[in-house]
């Protein structure tokens, strides 16, 4: 479904992403963890094709990330509108199927669809509902039907529970639960609850990438989140790389 080899990526110097190899196969949920300014999102951009890679391989669905985009579906962390504007959730739903637009108006064939979408998040019932009039989890499972909607291959999720209380996240994370079941899913996240009841493996992102099997240890969690043994972390997966440039041996 996904394939890095190689890929590097920089803004300007240094590098935000170096050597970064991964795969993510049919059926798979791989959460991708790390440090606040690890590569995380650059990560994301890179693979919906908003940005492109320094050097190496990135493969989407065997094809360009940007061709393959029509494929992918997208959950931002959250999304920024205007309260006041007179949108239902349906409405936003049906934004992922923009592609199929015909003369300003949606076929009932693209509004059986949407609605399938928000019945598999739950929110039928709501379909009508101001997008503004819904809770922060329910605007976030609104915005899982709306990347739904373009029947995509792969679902890509930038923390999804990063702006909802703890009190409604248990519903998200039964969504998300049973996504996972029908779809490949790559998620961005800092919730271990959440790596638990989705993940596969995790993808520890800081630079360099390294993968990781679940559960997580509280051991490998320092080294991801502890900023003196980062440096470690990121020692240690250069050497399992063939990178001895931070080693110490000779």
């Amino acid at each position: 479904m996904a394939s890095a080899h190689d890929l590097c990526f920089r803004y300007q110097k240094p590098l935000v992403l170096e050597n970064v190899n991964f795969q993510i196969h049919d059926g798979e949920s791989l959460c991708v963890i790390g440090p606040n300014g690890g590569g995380k999102s650059t990560l994301l951009k890179l693979m919906l094709g908003l940005l492109e890679p320094t050097q190496g391989e990135l493969n989407i669905l065997g094809k360009a990330p940007l061709k393959a985009r029509p494929e992918v579906g997208y959950v931002p962390q959250a999304m920024r509108f205007d309260p006041l504007y007179p949108i239902s959730a349906l409405d936003i739903v049906l934004m992922g199927r923009l592609d199929q637009l015909k003369v300003g108006h949606y076929s009932r064939a693209c509004r059986e669809v949407a609605m399938t979408a928000l019945e598999e998040v739950s929110l039928a019932d709501l379909a009508k509902r101001p997008f503004s009039d819904l809770s922060g989890g329910q605007r976030q499972r609104v915005l899982i039907a709306r990347a739904l909607a373009c029947a995509p291959k792969l679902l890509l999720l930038d923390e999804p529970t990063a702006n909802i209380d703890l009190s409604i996240e248990e519903k998200l994370l039964d969504t998300l639960a049973q996504l996972k079941e029908k779809i490949a899913i790559l998620l961005v996240t800092h919730d271990l609850d959440l790596i638990a009841a989705v993940g596969d493996s995790v993808l520890c992102v800081n630079r360099r990438v390294h993968r990781h099997t679940l559960p997580l240890s509280g051991e490998v969690i320092k080294e991801i989140y502890s900023g003196a043994q980062r440096i470690e972390h990121d020692r240690q997966t250069r050497h399992s790389q063939g990178d001895h440039s931070a080693c110490q041996h000779d």
